[in-house]
């Protein structure tokens, strides 16, 4: 599991860097603009789990190289050559004289830049920073970070390369919701849809539904009655484009086709049920019907969250004033040229 964990956070990592270059032929002399500061620094700060001695973490570095070792024992010769080089930084590296005469090695020089400046504000650290250059440490910093990434993402590519993957987001037995509201007075009583259990909320009853549609506008009910005839027309076997006219924005069918595409995708949305509220934009020119699947009975929430596994069926009008469907799936916001 531990290959997996590190090719897990250097997939992050990766992400980090990519939105960061840095120029790597630079000299002590050279002047360091804030990008290369932020480049530099940043990294510093991912990379201090990789170079953190000790059994117990899992992704440092001599680690890696030794379990990668262990499970491929054809590839030692390739492994020892990255462990040598990552033995060779240290063996290199400077010793920091400060000006009051303290000297620091490597480890200690880095742990004062991340614990004083960034990961905490350690009173000692920063006095000690206090008495050294900030140039000259910058560029020590730099070619130490450099030399490490190195290192790290030859590791990276190897262990990809030899079919050892990151830990990535599995499929959900329920939503994971992120819930708005404090809940010391609410509860989870959502029951005949399991997928959606872990919101606030409880089983829809006769007099929840009743009590939604009377507070339903005669414009909110509008839009969905033409969502529930859209999706009872993609659901049959023939789909009449003539009777779709009348259901989506006219001057743009010729982009829905035969409606084949849309009824594909339909029919993979698993019990797709339409949420009643409807969301409009800031200039009320444009609906929202929210499409939640594994709906397997209607319920009600008892306050806002967040969710991911959401389709939209978007609305406009035309020219005639009534909402017609304009588009199906991710959120778009529509652009017509009235």
């Amino acid at each position: 599991m531990n290959l997996e964990l590190f090719v897990t956070t250097m997939k992050e990592y990766k992400r980090f860097i990519a939105q960061l270059p840095l120029c790597r032929n630079s000299s002590l002399g050279d002047s360091t603009d804030e990008s290369t500061y932020i480049a530099v620094q940043t990294r510093l700060m991912l990379i201090r789990k990789y170079v953190s001695a000790g059994k117990s973490n899992p992704v440092y570095i001599e680690n890696i190289l030794r379990e990668t070792k262990s499970k491929f024992p054809d590839k030692t010769e390739y492994i020892d050559k990255l462990q040598n080089q990552f033995t060779q930084i240290y063996k290199q590296s400077f010793e920091q004289v400060l000006s009051d005469g303290t000297k620091l090695n490597l480890y200690r020089s880095m742990e004062d830049v991340i614990y004083g400046l960034y990961l905490h504000a350690d009173e000692d650290k920063i006095l000690r920073l206090s008495f050294s250059n900030r140039h000259m440490r910058f560029h020590c910093i730099k070619k130490y970070v450099e030399d490490v990434e190195a290192i790290l993402l030859e590791i990276d590519e190897f262990l990809i390369k030899h079919k050892i993957f990151s830990i990535d987001e599995k499929s959900h037995a329920k939503a994971p919701v992120i819930h708005l509201a404090g809940s010391d007075s609410l509860s989870q009583k959502i029951r005949q849809s399991p997928y959606w259990s872990n919101m606030y909320g409880h089983d829809a009853k006769d007099e929840d539904i009743k009590r939604i549609f009377e507070g339903v506008t005669s414009e909110e009910f509008q839009i969905l009655l033409y969502a529930i005839l859209f999706f009872e027309e993609l659901a049959k076997t023939e789909i009449s484009v003539a009777r779709m006219r009348d259901i989506v924005y006219e001057p743009k069918i010729e982009e829905w086709g035969n409606f084949s595409e849309a009824a594909s995708f339909y029919r993979q949305i698993p019990h797709m049920g339409i949420n009643n509220r409807i969301r409009f934009n800031e200039q009320k020119d444009t609906a929202y019907v929210y499409l939640n699947p594994n709906v397997e009975s209607a319920f009600v929430i008892s306050s806002p969250h967040i969710v991911a596994d959401v389709h939209e069926l978007s609305f406009i009008k035309n020219s005639e004033n009534i909402w017609r469907v304009f588009s199906f799936g991710g959120h778009i916001d529509p652009f017509i040229d009235r």
